[in-house]
């Protein structure tokens, strides 16, 4: 038999007894060293690498990522007023842009509310009748 041969022969299912071949790792976090991790073991936000190493604006980044929205909504916008750094006000002013809702969402809230109450408007109009 030649190689073509083999190749082109159909593949015979594996015996009921034979055991499966195990499947190829899956690369996990060990897998890639360079990903920065927080205090947590975490994965950190790739914008918040880029800020600069002010102890203030540190101090907002580790409120940001511990989910501690309320200071950095009241933080940030101090910040950006106090500080004399351009790249520190920047950074405090994308801290909180980070943090506002989507005005998307927010007209989408709005348009749900009042689907809300005319359907409920138009219920109770129904029953006077």
């Amino acid at each position: 038999m030649t190689e073509v041969d083999e190749a082109s022969e159909p593949k015979q299912p594996a015996a009921p007894d034979a055991e499966p071949e195990p499947a190829a790792p899956t690369p996990g976090p060990e897998a890639a060293p360079d990903v920065p991790l927080n205090a947590e073991g975490r994965e950190r936000p790739r914008f918040l690498l880029e800020f600069p190493q002010d102890p203030e604006l540190q101090r907002l980044v580790r409120a940001f990522e511990a989910g501690n929205y309320q200071a950095v909504r009241l933080g940030a916008p101090k910040l950006a007023e106090s500080t004399e750094d351009p790249i520190v006000r920047a950074a405090a002013r994308e801290l909180a842009r980070r943090i506002d809702p989507d005005p998307l969402m927010k007209y989408l809230l709005w348009v749900a509310i009042a689907l809300f109450v005319f359907v409920v408007w138009h219920t109770y109009q129904d029953q006077l009748h």
